[in-house]
């Protein structure tokens, strides 16, 4: 098994009969077909992207439902209803949506959060023929439902809106506890669990993330974003969402005295900027919405990058 992001291959492997602890699928570069924390499929399908996005690969996706399912990118719905979205709100450019979804963060605002992401927009303009016929393989529980029907755009926007906040979660998790819950894998716990999940309440107060400070954004690979190859494929995905353009963004933080960066995909609609997902596939960094820890330099050599 493995997970291809431009051209990269991360094997995944284990004996037979045994499954791995936690798989992730990447079957294109802005995170169709991502399978996280399940087991037991049995589908296959194929993804052509060609030269250097993407290279024909198959991808054999194994699928089974663990019993502490992980918070990250997984597409399976929420059974909580969507919070309420603002499509008026309008971002001029990709860095003004991601400061904006920042500040949501650092103050608790779910729907500043919101107001950021093209929760609505993607799940009315969703072009559900056009996705399969591109991946190639069709997932009845992860993929988006059909823009066609109004309950199918509601379910959509409870969807989308659960994977944002997913990664919400997993971003505040991951800067305020101490638990080692980046990789979302289930924590087994010994007798003296209950302490240590009270603390671990006591750790993940969101008030902490007040501390947050946005710093830079950039491109996450100027090269490569530059490459016609990768813009007719950003176009495609722009496309099925019913957007005009797509692109990525990387966006330096400290927080208690350290540097990390997140990624990010956004989406055009006419003059408007929304964020699609807080992941960069080009970035390499984990789907379930973790930072990954830098330094200043090392931020400005990846930006700065030819």
């Amino acid at each position: 098994m493995s997970k291809l992001v431009y051209g990269r291959s991360l094997r995944l492997s284990a004996p037979r009969g045994v499954f791995p602890r936690m798989i992730h699928v990447y079957a294109d570069w802005a995170g169709h077909l991502i399978v996280t924390g399940r087991l037991m499929i049995l589908t296959s399908g194929q993804s052509d992207l060609g030269g250097l996005i993407m290279q024909k690969k198959r991808v054999f996706v194994l699928i089974v439902f663990l019993a502490l399912m992980t918070a990250g990118c997984s597409r399976t719905g929420a059974t909580a209803a969507a919070p309420d979205t603002a499509s008026s709100v309008a971002f001029k450019t990709p860095e003004e949506a991601i400061t904006h979804y920042f500040e949501g963060v650092a103050q608790g605002d779910i729907q500043k959060i919101t107001q950021a992401c093209a929760i609505d927009e993607m799940s009315e303009k969703f072009k559900f023929e056009q996705s399969t016929e591109r991946l190639r393989v069709f997932l009845p529980v992860e993929s988006e439902s059909p823009a066609e029907y109004p309950l199918y755009v509601e379910i959509n926007k409870t969807q989308l809106s659960s994977q944002i906040f997913s990664r919400v979660k997993m971003f505040a998790y991951s800067l305020l506890s101490s638990e080692n819950v980046a990789e979302g894998a289930a924590i087994q716990l010994d007798a003296g669990g209950t302490e240590r999940m009270s603390q671990f309440t006591r750790d993940v107060d969101p008030r902490g993330l007040a501390q947050l400070e946005l710093k830079k954004i950039g491109l996450p690979d100027k090269k490569i974003m530059n490459d016609s190859r990768y813009l007719a494929n950003a176009a495609e995905l722009a496309s099925i969402y019913g957007a005009d353009e797509s692109t990525e963004r990387v966006a330096l933080f400290s927080f208690k005295g350290n540097y990390y960066y997140l990624g990010f995909t956004l989406l055009r609609y006419g003059d408007n900027w929304k964020i699609s997902s807080q992941t960069s596939p080009l970035a390499g960094i984990s789907s379930l919405g973790t930072p990954q820890k830098t330094t200043v330099e090392e931020f400005e050599r990846m930006t700065s990058s030819n």
